[in-house]
Order: C-alpha cells, then sequence, then structure tokens
C-alpha cells in the first residue's frame, strides 16, 4: 500500500496523517504509515540520495524492517524495566552531529527544514540507546574480558607482525529472514551506485549499516587480512587503496568494504602516546596596523603580566585586573591538536609556569600549562583490545538475539 505513494506525500498535515493507515503490527502494537514516510524522508535526506519516487520505492521494505526492529527493542527494553531520559538522548544526538561536522542544533535545523518533528528522530536514538543497555543486561557475562582474554588478543597480534593488514570503514546489510536476500543485495548495489556518484560513504554507512561501527561512519579501524573468510579476504585482496567493494556476501548478511589505505602490521605496539594537555592561555589583542609603539607597548603589558603569573589560576583572573580587550581561555586537548607554534612554546615548559611571549596574527599570547595527564602506549592498547573484544561479543549476542524475538513476535505485514 505504502509503495503507491508519490515522494511528495511523505510527511502530510497533521489532520491528513491522523487518516494514514496502518502498514505493519508489532504485538499489537502499530506502524503507520506516516512513522515510514516520515523515517524515509529523514534516511533520504541524510543520506544525500535522490529525493524521488524510485528512491523511495527501492528503501521502503528496508525502511519497514528497521521500524518493526527498533519496535521490538522499544518493547523488549520495556520488559526489563529501561527507560532513556532526554538528556541522554540529547547527548547522542549532540555525537552524532559532531560524527557528521554538523553545528549544534544541525539535525533540527534540518528536521525543521523537512517539515519533521524531533520524534522521528528522538524515536530512533531512544530505541538504539535503550537496546544497548537491554544487551547489557541480558548479556552482562559478555562483557566481562579477563586479562587473559586481552593477552590471547595481543598474543595474536603480534603473531600477525608483518603480515598485510588495511585500513577498513564497512556497511553491514543483514540478511535475516527467509527469501530476502535478492532484496538486501539491491539495496546494496544501490547504496554502492550512490557512493561511486559522489555520496559520502560515511553517511551512507551511518544512514544504512546494522554494524556496531555504524556510529564512527562504518569506521572498522586497522584490521588484519588474515581475519576474514576466504571469500571477503579473497574480494579484498582485488581492490586497491580508495576502492570500494562491491557487495559481498557473508554468513550473516552483505557487507560492503571501503579500502582507505594499506599497510604491514607493526604487532602488537601500542599507538603513539599523545598527552592531554590542560592549557591556560592568555590573548592580548594588537592591531595588525597599529603603530610600531602601540605594538612595544602591548608587548611591554604581556612581559609584565608574565612576571605577575605564578599558577593557571593567576593568569586565569588578569583580565578582570588589567584592562584593554585582554581575555583568557582554559583549553583541554591532546598534543597533537595543538599548532607547531604552540607546541614548540610548551614543549619543555614545567608545569604552571608560563611561557616566553608569542606573537601570532592580530595577538601577543602567554601559555600556561596546568597539567599534564599522559598514559603509556601499552594501557592504551589493552583498554582498545578490551573494548573491541566487548563490542564483538554483545554484536554476535545481539543478532541472535534479534532474530529470536522476531521468531516469538506476533508481527503482521499490511
Amino acid at each position: 500500500m505504502y509503495l503507491c505513494l508519490g515522494f511528495s506525500s511523505f510527511v502530510p498535515a497533521p489532520a491528513a496523517a491522523q487518516r494514514m493507515g496502518i502498514i505493519a503490527t508489532v504485538n499489537s502494537t502499530p506502524i503507520s504509515e506516516y512513522d515510514l514516510h516520515a523515517r524515509l524522508k529523514l534516511v533520504i535526506a541524510m543520506s544525500g540520495l535522490p529525493a524521488n519516487r524510485e528512491t523511495a520505492q527501492q528503501l521502503a521494505p528496508k525502511v519497514v524492517d528497521t521500524l518493526i526492529e527498533e519496535e521490538l527493542k522499544r518493547q523488549e527494553a520495556s520488559n526489563l524495566g529501561i527507560e532513556i531520559p532526554d538528556k541522554a538522548v540529547e547527548t547522542a544526538v549532540r555525537r552524532f552531529e559532531e560524527s557528521r561536522r554538523m553545528p549544534p542544533g544541525g539535525m533540527q535545523n534540518l528536521l525543521e527544514s523537512l517539515n519533521l518533528s524531533k520524534d522521528v528522530l528522538y524515536q530512533q536514538i531512544r530505541a538504539d540507546l535503550a537496546w544497548n543497555e537491554a544487551l547489557r543486561v541480558r548479556f552482562r557475562a559478555l562483557t566481562k574480558v579477563s586479562d587473559e582474554d586481552i593477552d590471547e588478543e595481543m598474543a595474536r597480534l603480534e603473531a600477525e607482525k608483518g603480515k598485510p593488514v588495511a585500513l577498513l570503514s564497512e556497511i553491514f546489510l543483514p540478511v535475516d529472514q527467509q527469501g530476502k536476500d535478492a532484496e538486501v543485495r539491491t539495496v546494496a548495489e544501490r547504496i554502492i551506485g550512490e557512493i561511486k556518484g559522489g555520496a559520502p560513504f560515511q553517511a551512507m554507512a551511518t544512514t544504512f549499516s546494522q554494524s556496531p561501527t555504524a556510529a564512527v561512519g562504518g569506521d572498522l579501524g586497522w584490521v588484519s587480512m588474515g581475519s576474514f573468510t576466504p571469500e571477503v579476504a579473497r574480494n579484498l585482496a582485488a581492490l586497491k587503496t580508495g576502492d570500494v567493494s562491491q557487495p559481498i556476501r557473508t554468513p550473516n548478511g552483505y557487507a560492503i568494504y571501503w579500502l582507505r589505505d594499506q599497510r604491514v602490521s607493526q604487532g602488537a605496539a601500542g599507538p603513539a602516546v599523545d598527552p592531554q594537555v590542560v592549557l591556560q592561555q592568555l590573548t592580548i589583542p594588537v592591531a595588525a596596523a597599529g603603530p610600531s609603539s602601540a605594538v612595544e607597548e602591548k608587548r611591554e603589558l604581556a612581559k609584565r603580566l608574565r612576571l605577575r603569573a605564578d599558577n593557571c589560576a593567576t593568569l586565569a583572573a588578569m583580565p578582570k585586573q588589567v584592562a584593554g580587550g585582554l581575555t583568557t581561555d582554559n583549553l583541554k586537548v591532546r598534543a597533537s591538536q595543538l599548532s607547531p607554534l604552540v607546541r614548540d612554546a610548551i614543549k619543555d615548559l614545567p608545569d604552571n609556569k608560563p611561557s616566553d611571549v608569542v606573537k601570532v596574527p592580530g595577538a601577543l599570547m602567554l601559555f600556561m600549562v596546568c597539567e599534564r595527564k599522559s598514559e603509556s602506549a601499552q594501557d592504551i592498547l589493552r583498554t582498545r583490545i578490551r573494548n573491541r573484544l566487548i563490542d564483538n561479543r554483545l554484536d554476535l549476542a545481539a543478532r541472535q538475539f534479534l532474530r529470536d524475538l522476531r521468531r516469538n513476535a506476533f508481527i503482521e505485514r499490511r
């Protein structure tokens, strides 16, 4: 029924929405045509796909499946007494905006431009958050990773030293119902066509992928080529850096891979240590076209302030004590995020000691390191391995559990 409607009618006026029919029920809970049309409109806008009838017809079956799965997830979470507060949803929306390089409020602006309520997005995110919490309740034992488990994984990584590894992103589309194989492959081929036409891989992964990596644009990180099944490894071996694979059939569905880079494995070596720096900085504006005497006057002021700055609190309070447009900022950043000029200024600087006066375009600046937080490379690596093992275990359990919920539910499509 829903396929006969034109794209322009996706989101009707409220009165018309009330007259729209039901396309499916999940344990007696209805999913309406309005739910489908609103989600389709959001999916198409966020993926960059053409907003036309053909796109809607191709995506509609997949979106209906997604809405059914979300309702199953909501019901399971409700049975466990799990409720997700609005604040948690808003935090997740902000993370989502950051992952897509959108400004704060960017999603709200997009929804308004599409004439959609924020509930269209909030319901989706709330279902995902509730499902993640339900999985941790149901499969709490899987989140307990022992030191021995991590040691085994590190030994495996070390054994692969010198072997090829690939920097990959993925889009995974499950085939969890009989008779759905051709339909899912068609969706996968359409996604690849859009990527080759210029659609960002990350955006398509965030919108369509059913893997946990969807939250980070499909990023798998560096993966050993030996960790894949022979069929996947054979397909990946034929790719050049920058290529996107054709749909690859796996035991659970279809996978699409983007080969971003490749190299030989460095084994279990930890990542380069990138300490976190808590930095206080003082900015003294200097007019670019002002007389040299004015610049020297500001430089003398900076030198006097430097002598008075004996800790971060003192430096932070200086704009309140000295007139002239001074500003201070407290930053918490990784050392790699600092500009070379700032890195050089603080490289050998003791904590709570002011740097030399640094000239930057339009200003003179003082820097002070309030705190350095450094982690060992091995500790960082072990934490990453622990998190990856937990994610992999929960992912496998989640797929099986969702299949069981679907099999045991009363689902009627109309």
